[in-house]
């Protein structure tokens, strides 16, 4: 069973998002958490903070569980995303590392309500968070 870990960066009343690049298999194109895969043996605490080293050069500092969810067509639900607001971070200005998403951008309420995002479940984690948040 794959598990994926997912970072939902806060900035006063934004999050951060990035949009999956052309080339990938799931969800190419489309807004993104920050995250990724567990690899085997590996804690969901380690992989987040690995996941968002690797992809935009943050380091969380603090987190908190939001919400797990499973893609619609997942039937099993063997694939369960790890939802995890994270407040405060270290490594100043986000930045895109390597091939997997072509595009970042912090993201108020209103375009969340529209943005064409990699799993629907993503929107309302993300204004009910955003909400709480103002």
């Amino acid at each position: 069973m794959a598990k994926i870990v997912c970072a939902a960066f806060m900035e006063q009343d934004r999050i951060l998002l990035v949009k999956r690049a052309p080339h990938r298999k799931w969800g190419a194109n489309l807004w993104d958490l920050i995250g990724g895969h567990v690899e085997k043996g590996e804690a969901l605490d380690v992989a987040l903070v690995r996941e968002c080293q690797e992809e935009v050069g943050l380091t969380p500092l603090a987190f908190s569980h939001l919400a797990t969810l499973y893609e619609d067509d997942d039937d099993g639900q063997k694939s369960p995303f790890h939802i995890y607001a994270v407040p405060t971070w270290t490594g100043g200005t986000p930045q895109l590392l390597g091939t997997e998403h072509s595009e970042l951008a912090w993201f108020a309420a209103d375009k969340i309500a529209t943005a064409n995002l990699a799993l629907d479940g993503y929107r309302e984690v993300i204004l009910t968070t955003l909400k709480s948040k103002l």
